[in-house]
């Protein structure tokens, strides 16, 4: 390489490095004031040759949650020279209030200009609001409930222009179980603006007492560009917008009433129904009788079983419990029904006895009574055959043709035959109500739908064992046990053991028991709370059951 022509590559190099560069980068936003609850866009612009790389966002990490970020890629040709640029689209979302900045970011060399952000706090007054192109209200019915007591959770998302792919996210509370209940879309003119309103309801059932925190959900949707394709409205830009927390004091039960018969409800009833409406039975013969419980403000399983009648002039052939949660704009509206066929197996009068459900009426603070009265049958011996009297029967006539002649012995046989059909068509119908109670092929459906309350039941059952409230913990293991054994739910700690057939679990239950009902202040007993747990979670009944807790909430997509 001659002298000459290193100078003239010197040369051009040199001019490279002093012709002026035309690169820069740029920040600018959509608003410089915002709501706490709000979004903001960002779009950083560099005017540059193409690059894969991209600023360094991570310094807006520190006052913005980063909801998204696109990258996009322009190029043009003027007067024959390519030019090129590349777009980042941010979605910011503020963590706190007050002046935030936007801080000056850097790319190959380049450096854009701080802007400076006011977060103001949320108003969720929809008249407020009505200045807002979309706004969020959030809504609780009541500032303190019991424990187990429905909560009725609203959101309501307004808009006033237009908006796709609308979605709420997920949200988990540990200490309660969440239904939701509806999903509304109505229009509403607020302060001379027409807004589209889609209300969602949740009915909330804490279960633990103190102080229960609702968290932010987020309400996420797409502006609905003016450009159509193929039919079709491009989206435009990413809004979300968040909800407002809530907390509530959870009261306890009141103590005069024991964790079997807690019942807090604005509304319960009983009806029963018969397969047939006369009072008077045959022994023998069956009769189904099926109650429905219904309770407003509940769920199904948390409706507790009818007790089991005694009496020892007649059988019961128990059936299987169904369960029914139903949405109602009251909330969840929890229905129970349990059918048994009574069987009589003597004449005289059978005398059911009133049935009693009594219940916690959250409207009025006070103990209920909702009550079926007592029900009489009269019992009669089977029905058999008339048998047919030669002599009493001054219609047949002894000289008559042997074809015209009744056969004594052939109405004896007759009869005899009768009352034996009669026999083995009762035994029939009582032996297949008993097979199907005990036909370990039928679907277990309603016990699986109990299941998920089951498991968030252990958590209250550790977090009290944690606490050391062994007085709780044993009342919550019973009121687990009555969700998993639904059909027969244990009385006692013992009777539970002995269903999960696990001696180990029964003699800690026995320790248990000693530790609490002790009539001295013998402490010596300890309490191997932690195998209890194991024991818990470790059976069959819960564990082999995939969780269907009612959290998953499906994207809302507008007419």
């Amino acid at each position: 390489m001659n002298r000459s022509f290193k100078n003239s590559i010197l040369t051009i190099v040199l001019i490279l490095l002093a012709a002026p560069s035309w690169a820069s980068l740029s920040s600018q936003v959509d608003r410089t004031q915002i709501e706490s609850n709000e979004t903001l866009q960002l779009t950083v612009t560099y005017s540059g040759k193409s690059s894969n790389g991209e600023p360094n966002f991570s310094q807006l990490q520190s006052d913005f949650e980063i909801i998204s970020n696109s990258r996009q890629q322009q190029y043009s040709w003027i007067n024959g020279e390519q030019k090129s640029s590349t777009d980042w689209k941010l979605l910011l979302l503020p963590k706190k209030q007050g002046r935030l900045t936007i801080p000056a970011l850097n790319f190959n060399g380049d450096t854009s200009k701080a802007i400076s952000i006011v977060v103001r706090a949320a108003n969720t007054n929809p008249a407020a609001g009505a200045n807002q192109p979309v706004f969020i209200q959030t809504s609780i019915d009541k500032d303190s409930a019991y424990i187990q007591e429905q909560i009725m959770l609203t959101h309501r998302l307004h808009y006033s222009l237009p908006l796709q792919d609308i979605s709420i996210s997920e949200f988990d509370i540990p200490d309660a179980i969440i239904q939701q209940v509806s999903e509304e879309r109505f229009n509403k003119r607020i302060n001379g603006k027409n807004y589209s309103i889609i209300e969602v309801k949740f009915a909330l059932f804490p279960q633990s007492v103190g102080k229960l925190s609702i968290p932010q959900q987020r309400f996420s949707a797409f502006e609905t560009s003016g450009s159509q394709f193929g039919g079709f409205f491009s989206r435009g830009n990413r809004l979300v917008r968040l909800t407002e927390e809530k907390t509530i004091d959870i009261l306890p039960k009141p103590s005069h009433i024991s964790a079997a018969n807690w019942l807090p409800s604005s509304q319960v009833t009983l009806e029963e129904s018969w397969s047939d409406s006369s009072d008077t039975l045959t022994a023998g013969e069956p009769i189904t009788r099926t109650i429905k419980m219904t309770a407003l403000g509940l769920t199904a399983s948390q409706i507790q079983p009818l007790p089991s009648i005694e009496n020892t002039g007649l059988k019961l052939y128990p059936d299987q419990a169904v369960l029914e949660d139903k949405q109602t704009n009251r909330g969840i509206l929890g229905v129970r029904a349990e059918s048994v066929a009574i069987v009589p197996n003597q004449e005289g009068q059978l005398r059911l006895p009133a049935i009693e459900l009594k219940w916690w009426d959250t409207v009025n603070n006070r103990i209920q009574t909702s009550r079926l009265p007592e029900k009489i049958f009269t019992v009669v011996a089977a029905t058999t055959s008339p048998q047919i009297s030669i002599e009493d029967s001054p219609a047949i006539n002894l000289t008559t043709s042997a074809e015209t002649a009744v056969n004594p012995p052939a109405v004896c046989q007759l009869t005899h035959w009768s009352l034996t059909l009669n026999a083995l068509l009762i035994a029939v119908i009582v032996g297949l109500l008993y097979l199907r109670r005990n036909d370990p092929t039928k679907p277990m459906t309603k016990e699986i739908t109990r299941l998920p309350n089951a498991k968030q039941r252990l958590n209250q059952i550790a977090k009290q064992a944690a606490d050391n409230n062994l007085a709780a913990m044993r009342d919550s293991i019973l009121l687990w046990g009555a969700e998993v054994f639904s059909q027969q739910p244990p009385r006692s700690l013992n009777q539970l053991a002995d269903l999960m057939a696990n001696p180990e679990l029964k003699q800690q239950f026995g320790l248990l028991d000693q530790g609490l009902f002790k009539s001295d202040n013998d402490n010596s007993i300890e309490v191997d709370t932690a195998e209890i747990i194991k024991c818990l979670k470790s059976f069959s009944g819960t564990n082999n059951h995939p969780s269907s807790r009612g959290t998953q909430l499906k994207p809302l997509y507008p007419n």
